[in-house]
């Protein structure tokens, strides 16, 4: 009986968290929703710039395309995302992108799910993680 009890709460378990909706866990933490998107987010300029960093860091990952199909291919963890869906485009806020690309697969719910992405907030400054946000947004369109 015990075993069967066993059984039954191990499964409850896992169909409860294959039922619940990730995305609701995935909204960027209130010090990254309330930050102000830059006038110059859609500027062509801008832009430029975010493909330019975009080139140098994120490609062999994400792709030169930005479908996740770069060289590198993690052995453990999930594959790099696709950013060029149109779906992630009406889903993803420039604040969540802007969370994701500082804060890359340190914090949950990736943390737990295995990413890899580097946190970009030590490496980039603020201007240019706002710069590859624009371009990632352009990718999506």
């Amino acid at each position: 009986m015990k075993r069967v009890l066993f059984w039954l709460i191990t499964f409850a378990a896992i169909l409860g968290a294959c039922l619940t909706n990730g995305e609701a866990a995935e909204q960027p933490p209130p010090q990254y929703a309330k930050l102000p998107v830059p006038a110059t987010l859609d500027a062509p300029e801008t832009i430029a710039a975010g493909r330019a960093i975009f080139a140098a860091n994120c490609v062999s990952c994400h792709g030169s395309q930005g479908d996740g199909a770069g060289s590198v291919h993690p052995q453990f963890g999930p594959a790099p995302a696709d950013l060029t869906g149109l779906e992630q485009a009406k889903v993803n806020t420039p604040q969540y992108l802007f969370w994701r690309v500082s804060e890359g697969g340190r914090v949950e719910p990736f943390l737990s799910r295995g990413s890899i992405m580097p946190a970009w907030k030590h490496h980039l400054t603020e201007e240019e993680r706002w710069q590859v946000v624009a371009y990632i947004r352009w990718l999506a369109r």
